[in-house]
């Protein structure tokens, strides 16, 4: 139970609230494992004087270290959106770097941004690489075909990450770029130049799709702890009836099951939040599993094989729905991508990652 003693003082720490009896070695672990030790720092701020030393001192080490790398990394973008600008595209940000372009000016941003997320048009892809190796950003990797969210990895020598140029949002094709997901984006200025920001229920939604679906938590198990602490915040700003549009939006039974154990999973773990009946009864029992394949790592794989023949029906449903949507946006009802053989690697990636980290 080393782990799950770790996780619950780690959040309990993240709150504000730092127990008597922390193990600041297992806690600390965490934390860097889920890059969330910044944000931890913040949190601390008013218990500096109850912590040890050494542990004090790592932390601010960490935060001011955070807080360049993040200063570096937004100049980047800046640049970025600059040379996409000169060529008439306008970006829509995703994930931290859309949180980080409303975050308010006078609060410190001690979220870590791993990379920045950029989101275009297909039609704008090439222009928009052109546009970005003439202003000296590097292709690190080009990914090919319709389907895929990632078309390219950039970045210059210094920068402290890369620039993701993503030509969908992450998640199921057609589930992830409805028009009406579209229609939720606004327009904001940085440094003079218009950027597009999804709005809050958007965010929550893209998130859960990125880190259920795409990067498969759904099934591994475990907590994506950073992004766990962005969608606690973003709920805060979703009102009613956005609430109802994201149940809406979820699709499928098996979304709106993921849906649900993030939702308990942000009450258990990451504070207060209020939930329907129907809400805590269907993801308490995924929130558990996911705890427990946390736990004890060697469930993990038993546990999501169990979790999958449970959920079989939904399962199915899930499929069909995704393979309409494909024929939708595609043209087509499957591609090369969902070979048995592709579907069997991409299983055993997905399992081979480790919990508690993204």
């Amino acid at each position: 139970m080393r782990r799950a003693r770790a996780l619950r003082q780690l959040m309990a720490c993240l709150r504000g609230d730092p127990p008597a009896d922390c193990r600041w070695e297992d806690v600390l672990a965490l934390a860097n494992q889920s890059l969330v030790t910044p944000q931890l720092t913040a949190a601390l701020e008013g218990h500096r004087n109850l912590l040890p030393i050494d542990v004090a001192e790592f932390l601010e080490d960490v935060r001011q270290r955070n807080r360049e790398r993040n200063r570096r990394l937004w100049r980047a973008l800046d640049d970025a959106v600059a040379a996409l600008t000169a060529v008439n595209i306008v970006p829509t940000l995703l994930k931290g770097a859309a949180r980080r372009a409303t975050w308010p000016e006078d609060q410190p941003f001690d979220r870590m941004l791993s990379d920045i997320d950029l989101l275009v048009e297909p039609a704008e892809v090439d222009a928009a690489l052109t546009a970005l190796s003439s202003a000296g950003f590097g292709l690190a990797a080009r990914y090919q075909g319709a389907e895929v969210h990632v078309v390219a990895e950039l970045g210059r020598p210094g920068d402290p990450g890369y620039i993701d140029l993503h030509q969908r949002p992450p998640g199921p094709p057609g589930l992830s770029e409805t028009p009406e997901l579209a229609m939720r984006r606004r327009e904001i200025s940085l440094n003079g130049r218009s950027i597009l920001v999804p709005d809050a229920a958007s965010q929550i939604f893209y998130l859960l799709l990125h880190d259920q679906f795409h990067d498969g938590g759904f099934w591994r198990g475990g907590f994506d702890l950073r992004h766990l602490i962005d969608l606690r915040a973003l709920a805060s700003e979703v009102s009613a009836t956005d609430r109802r549009w994201l149940r809406n939006a979820c699709g499928t039974p098996l979304v709106r099951m993921a849906f649900d154990a993030v939702l308990v999973s942000m009450q258990r773990l990451a504070g207060d939040i209020k939930l329907g009946d129907d809400e805590a009864r269907d993801g308490l029992w995924t929130h558990r599993r996911w705890l427990l394949q946390f736990s004890f790592p060697i469930l993990r794989v038993p546990l999501a094989a169990l979790a999958a023949l449970l959920s079989l029906p939904k399962l199915l449903d899930h499929r069909a729905a995704v393979t309409l949507e494909r024929r939708r946006v595609f043209g087509r009802a499957t591609s090369s991508g969902t070979s048995v053989s592709v579907r069997l690697e991409r299983f055993r990636r997905i399992l081979s990652v480790r919990s508690g980290k993204i």
